[in-house]
């Protein structure tokens, strides 16, 4: 297989890994707001808050932990957090879905793209070394 064939193969790759991922987002939301029930129906919101924690796992314990910080604050301010509604969920699952597809889609792959760099240039390094130094009698 030729380089410009592997080059097409990882792209159409890449596009099918982020709509996957994309769709598995909506389904969450949509069979969460299908079971939202009523005026506070916080059992369906935890759920759509747990399927997006496992989607955009790890960054979403940074999301959580942003979330708490939000209430903490508002706590100590004496404003409360908004009851659940449907508005509410959809704005929440934006959050994750925004923190999933950053650490998915461009941090993870300029982690392995700076991660392959390293690793030729140490090789490369190690055969000038070689080649250079003088052979053992």
């Amino acid at each position: 297989m030729s380089c410009r064939n592997c080059l097409v193969m990882r792209k159409f790759l890449g596009l099918f890994a982020r709509l996957g991922w994309l769709a598995l987002c909506v389904i969450a939301l949509v069979s969460a707001l299908h079971a939202y029930r009523g005026k506070s129906d916080w059992q369906v919101e935890e759920g759509l808050a747990a399927e997006m924690m496992v989607l955009a796992f790890p960054s979403s314990f940074l999301v959580v932990i942003g979330f708490m910080t939000i209430g903490f604050v508002l706590e100590r301010f004496g404003v409360g957090l908004p009851s659940p509604s449907p508005a509410e969920m959809v704005a929440t699952w934006f959050i994750f879905v925004i923190a999933g597809y950053f650490q998915w889609f461009l941090v993870i792959p300029y982690l392995i793209r700076r991660w392959r760099s390293v690793r030729i240039a140490g090789a490369n390094s190690e055969e000038n070394k070689k080649a250079r130094s003088p052979m053992p009698e």
